[in-house]
């Protein structure tokens, strides 16, 4: 074999080698998804933000997303806890927000500066408290104008229901018709409950 030849073997074999190597890479993140599809919302599902909502925004747009959605949550909250672990560790539920929204987190009690849709920067406490916002968890969708436009009070237990309040507001369904209602009938053609009852506010 002559030496140009057998270079440009070892090119081809280290190329196919690379291949193989990112193949694994994928099945191995999959595998470390765990058969139920259960990954860190922390690291999957939020943002790694540095509270620059403007710039989330920005984000958001250049993406072709819908908006941002606010997750109000609170340390020794337990309910933001269920959320957590049952909802937002679901890969279905992060992939599918993840296509649609930017997600952020708001801890109502902290003191990490939030820069808000005006451009005031201020602690998250207070950021929370200019929101109105006074329990956890709250979910809050912003639109791409920095507008709320839906806004549900309480937890959700399930991802089937927090993937129905996903088609919910990018179906533009809030516009018309209260969640329980467009929920209730997701359940009758779906063959089962998603709707828990938690409070809602348009």
């Amino acid at each position: 074999m002559r030496k140009e030849d057998s270079s440009i073997t070892q090119r081809y074999l280290a190329w196919w080698q690379g291949c193989a190597v990112g193949l694994l890479l994928l099945i191995t993140a999959d595998a470390l998804a765990g058969e139920d599809g259960v990954r860190d919302p922390r690291e999957f599902f939020f943002a790694q933000s540095f509270g620059d909502l403007p710039e989330e925004l920005e984000v958001a747009r250049e993406q072709g997303k819908q908006g941002l959605l606010l997750f109000f949550e609170a340390e020794g909250c337990p309910y933001c806890l269920s959320m957590l672990k049952r909802v937002f560790n679901q890969k279905k539920v992060q992939d599918w927000y993840g296509e649609h929204f930017i997600s952020v987190a708001v801890d109502i009690h902290g003191d990490v500066e939030i820069r808000d849709f005006d451009g005031i920067t201020l602690p998250s406490k207070m950021f929370a408290e200019q929101r109105k916002v006074t329990m956890t968890p709250v979910l809050s969708f912003i639109n791409l104008e920095g507008v709320e436009i839906y806004r549900h009070l309480g937890m959700v237990k399930t991802p089937e229901e927090f993937l129905t309040m996903g088609e919910y507001i990018v179906g533009n369904h809030y516009f018309d018709t209260e969640f329980k209602v467009f929920a209730k009938s997701r359940d009758e053609q779906a063959g089962y409950t998603t709707h828990t009852g938690a409070g809602e506010e348009k």
